[in-house]
């Protein structure tokens, strides 16, 4: 799913060279300091003197800037057919965006080189994007702009290279953390505000229509389950505004020995009344994992069930009129790691009830920070969005509706393969909604929808 601001940001820039396609088939204790991983890769060398003054187009693997990965909008997905890429290596993260009458996806690899291809009328073309390469594990966040097409990088070299700056609405600022848990904005070349706030290294920055940013922060081992990259997880989470000036807005800390385990939470209105929740998996070594919700102002809201023993985690995905009223709800898949169960939550008043499970799913690969391998969508074209994740081997997208009494497979669509990155979405010119997800086969597969679907507003 992409956003389209204006921005005037420091970037590198693809050029559209084509070049031959390698091949296409169609058919316990806080600490106070932390060593988080480091990648072995180093950013290519990046334009930062070149603005950006146009419309600009972005597209996040967690497809909404909010952390929210729905996708509005119809397609006829499961009977679209497919082309098969080749890649120069196993795929780890996928981007895609709208670029002309097609779109353009692009895949990093698990050495951080980037693969850019245009796709249009069934038929895939190589290009050239910069930069080649991001650190190894990085996820991508790419941007399009009058023609021209990039990979957003920290515009310093202090910049975190476990996550990726964002745009602040259409102010042409970035936000982006730094490795000393710094989060800094960013305009015209220059550093235009900092708060220490101790930022968790890999946490993905969320931002709203008002260009406040909410992440994770003060990183503990104290509940070191490690199922999402490594043994650091945030035990606070920090709203920061950033107009006129940088300033905290709201911190809360999670209690006791527990921990937000993830990297980001969803920032979405679940209750349908025109506010924002801020929604995290909670997890500690006695109950395990329970998602909470909480409002803006800090205010404890509702609670889930737990899970009633540690090491069990819960994989929040999206928050969508899933409903078969429309009714707001939130997805999850509980222990996706050990036979993958979905379901699906209602939040009335300060209650937040497990209304439905369904079983036989997964959503996330155990050790990865791919916490994107699920989102929401009407991808039949039926009205009503899905939940599509993965079957427990990845070799096929599974696609859970939620009925009047509970939840059922909608579809399935085969991978031909395992599937390795997130799925990534691009809805052209024309509204066709394409999907793709890359397997460890070296292969990209592009789904394109027939021209039917609707522009999405």
């Amino acid at each position: 799913m992409v956003t389209q601001v204006k921005t005037s940001h420091f970037r590198t820039v693809i050029t559209l060279t084509i070049v031959p396609l390698l091949a296409l088939t169609a058919c316990s204790g806080t600490s106070t300091s932390i060593s988080p991983p480091q990648p072995t890769s180093e950013i290519a060398t990046t334009n930062r003197s070149a603005q950006l003054t146009k419309q600009t187009t972005y597209a996040y693997t967690h497809q909404q800037p909010d952390g929210n990965r729905y996708v509005p909008g119809k397609s006829t997905f499961p009977d679209a057919p497919f082309i098969d890429i080749e890649l120069a290596g196993s795929p780890r993260w996928l981007v895609a965006a709208p670029f002309g009458a097609g779109t353009l996806w692009v895949a990093t690899l698990q050495d951080g080189r980037a693969q850019a291809f245009q796709v249009q009328d069934g038929q895939a073309v190589e290009t050239t994007i910069t930069p080649e390469t991001l650190p190894i594990g990085a996820p991508p966040l790419l941007a399009i702009t009058g023609g021209e097409a990039f990979l957003v990088a920290g515009p310093n070299d202090a910049a975190s290279q476990l996550t990726h700056p964002v745009p602040l609405g259409t102010s042409g600022r970035l936000a982006f953390i730094e490795t000393g848990g710094d989060l800094v904005i960013w305009e015209d070349g220059s550093e235009m505000g900092r708060l220490a706030v101790d930022a968790l290294p890999d946490a993905r920055l969320l931002v709203d229509e008002h260009e406040r940013v909410l992440l994770l922060t003060a990183p503990s081992t104290r509940y070191p389950h490690g199922i999402v990259g490594d043994r650091w997880e945030a035990t606070e989470f920090t709203l920061v505004e950033t107009r006129p000036s940088i300033q905290v807005a709201q911190t809360i800390s999670i209690p006791g020995q527990a921990v937000v385990e993830g990297i980001a939470p969803i920032w979405a209105d679940l209750n349908g009344d025109g506010k924002r929740e801020i929604i995290v998996t909670i997890s500690d070594a006695e109950q395990g994992a329970q998602v909470v919700v909480y409002a803006e102002s800090g205010k404890l809201q509702a609670t889930g069930p737990a899970v009633g023993r540690g090491n069990r985690w819960r994989h929040q995905i999206a928050v969508a009129p899933f409903g078969s009223g429309g009714g707001l709800e939130l997805a999850e898949v509980l222990t996706p790691h050990i036979g993958g169960i979905a379901g699906f939550y209602r939040l009335d008043d300060d209650s937040l009830d497990l209304s439905v499970q369904e079983g036989g799913v997964t959503s996330h690969s155990i050790g990865s920070r791919n916490l994107d391998m699920g989102l929401a969508a009407d991808l039949d074209g039926d009205g009503q969005p899905e939940l599509v994740v993965f079957n427990q081997q990845f070799t096929e997208i599974t696609a859970l509706r939620r009925t009047a009494n509970g939840a059922q497979l909608a579809w399935q669509t085969p991978v031909d393969g395992k599937a390795v990155t997130n799925l990534a979405t691009a809805i052209d010119s024309n509204g066709s909604l394409s999907v793709g997800v890359g397997r460890d086969d070296k292969i990209l597969r592009v789904w394109s929808a027939p021209e039917t679907a609707p522009k999405t507003p």
